[in-house]
């Protein structure tokens, strides 16, 4: 295993030999529970595995649990649901062809159903140990406690193994050992390391073939689970009823009636084929294409010029360290031409800042529930609850044309571009002064790569209550940020059709814009709102309510 890979064991220590009655007789059979890491290349934990599982002469099985339920409670979009079910059936066929291994899916409302389901498995299936990689969220980690619990008392191993970042929680500290608070030191010593550092893949051994791997899920979950299937057709039906259930009870959520859900899919399947080959092929396209171009280009929504890898790497179906090695293979290859490629270290800084946002969440683990990283600041803003405003952000009827299209577009896609994250946030938590928590909400609702430790900091940034955020005082405006990023207009134009014949000076003004759709002979009668505030004069008021 690489020397940045670490494991945390809960177990009694004892062999696989005697674990229990019947291993003297029978192989050792282990089990992957695969979560947030549906692919095979550099798993950690499903390497580390198979590799064990080679030097006992061991079987292999696979678990992943559908928490339809539980997802819901953690405000799981729809696309990125719909995302895991088009990988699970394609993880099944690789697991089977590649390494020999049967992968079994069963549907667990609750992550507590879920460490019952996976003890009994164990129980039934004469299973000695089970491998999984760290999840860093609060229910996350109390699921795997329960389930640490529950095979302790039947000596079975429980080991989970860092995979998430490229380099693990509490490995990047402060000389007196503490988390750092401010990104560039953190990024200055995270650099460091891992040029020091030597980080290799982990390969995953296939599993012997003539060792029987099918474990008896139906037996061990009868009364636990609704359903678990095994073959590949089965497990791609199971996922799209569990998408289809979603999908309707987020029809019932009133608030959310304004999003076209079935656009929402089509366009995100479109745009993010599942799967670990297709991912890996996005990287090696971004790379050739536009990595190199990234410093500038990435901050126009109109090009999609970044590497669009997020809704893999949240749900783990690329590696973290395939991508900065990637990286760092380019920027080698450019070494002593061009020396140093500032694009390509841009692109390396926003891998760190992923690796940076999940170490808060390890020390700060209190963020899970709802609380601001400066506390002492969050109390003390008058946040607004206005209902109506934030419907007007949530549907993209501000008046304010960058902002409206970048939600509109979230709504349609399941995706919005970074440069856009921040302006939109800043208008909301500015602009509006609506508490963070709403926005940081409906973005999880929405977006096909969303996952706490990511979208909690950005929020937090933006509202200036997190680590390393934005001070107070600086506020992005809207209109001037739309001049620099979409100087002709070309990204609000889409999104925004009933303004495409206005010039792109007047969509950059408020004044201009406000003149506009007061005046009707100007480009004919437009449906669109003018601007709901005056961003001028409400982030004086801003300023003054973070100054108090």
């Amino acid at each position: 295993m690489s020397n940045t890979a670490s494991a945390t064991t809960n177990t009694i220590d004892n062999n696989d030999d005697n674990n229990n009655d019947n291993t003297s007789t029978s192989p050792a059979h282990y089990l992957m529970w695969f979560r947030r890491d549906l692919r095979l290349h550099d798993n950690t934990a499903l390497a580390a595995l198979c590799e064990r599982a080679h030097d006992n002469d061991a079987s292999v099985s696979a678990v992943f649990f559908l928490t339809p339920e539980q997802w819901q409670t953690h405000d799981m979009s729809l696309v990125q649901l719909d995302h895991i079910a088009r990988t699970l059936p394609i993880l099944a066929n690789d697991l089977h062809k590649q390494l020999n291994i049967t992968l079994h899916v069963q549907i667990c409302e609750s992550f507590s159903d879920c460490a019952d389901s996976l003890n009994a498995l164990c129980a039934v299936n004469n299973i000695s140990g089970v491998m999984a990689n760290h999840e860093y969220e609060g229910n996350e980690i109390e699921r795997d406690e329960q389930v640490n619990k529950l095979l302790a008392k039947n000596d079975i191993e429980f080991i989970r193994w860092h995979d998430q970042c490229i380099l693990p929680p509490k490995s990047i500290t402060t000389n007196d050992d503490s988390m750092y608070q401010v990104f560039t030191p953190f990024y200055k010593k995270w650099r460091h390391t891992l040029e020091v550092s030597n980080i290799q893949m982990h390969k995953a051994l296939a599993i012997d073939s003539d060792i029987d791997s099918n474990i008896d899920s139906n037996k061990a979950t009868l009364e636990i689970s609704k359903q678990a299937v095994n073959t590949v057709d089965a497990i791609e039906a199971l996922s799209q009823k569990v998408v289809e259930d979603y999908q309707q009870s987020l029809a019932d959520n009133t608030q959310l009636s304004h999003i076209d859900s079935e656009a929402q899919l089509t366009n995100a399947r479109d745009a993010y084929p599942a799967g670990e080959v297709a991912a890996c092929h996005r990287l090696d396209q971004f790379v050739a294409d536009d990595i190199h171009n990234y410093d500038v280009s990435r901050d126009v929504p109109s090009l999609h010029a970044t590497s669009q890898l997020s809704a893999y790497l949240t749900i783990g179906v690329i590696s973290p360290r395939l991508c900065y090695l990637q990286a760092a293979k380019a920027q080698e290859q450019l070494h002593g031409n061009d020396g140093d490629n500032e694009d390509i270290n841009r692109w390396i800084s926003e891998l760190a800042w992923r690796d940076f946002y999940r170490h808060v969440l390890a020390d700060k683990p209190k963020l899970i529930q709802h609380q601001a990283y400066k506390h002492e600041t969050d109390i003390k803003i008058n946040w607004s609850y206005n209902e109506d405003d934030f419907d007007a952000w949530c549907t993209g009827r501000t008046g304010v044309p960058l902002v409206d299209a970048a939600m509109r577009c979230l709504n349609a896609t399941g995706f919005m571009h970074n440069r856009l994250r921040m302006v939109t946030a800043m208008f909301l938590t500015k602009d509006l002064l609506i508490d963070w928590r709403w926005g940081e909400r409906y973005f999880m609702q929405q977006l096909i790569d969303g996952d706490f430790a990511s979208n909690n900091g950005g929020w937090q940034w933006s509202a200036s209550t997190g680590t390393d955020s934005a001070p107070y005082f600086r506020i992005m405006n809207p209109f001037s940020q739309a001049k620099t990023h979409d100087p002709d207009g070309e990204f609000i134009k889409e999104w925004l059709p009933e303004l495409k014949d206005m010039p792109a000076s007047t969509l950059h003004s408020e004044d201009k814009i406000r003149k506009a759709i007061n005046t009707d002979d100007m480009f004919g009668k437009v449906d669109y709102p003018a601007p709901m505030v005056e961003h001028k004069a409400v982030r004086q008021l801003a300023i003054a309510e973070f100054k108090k």
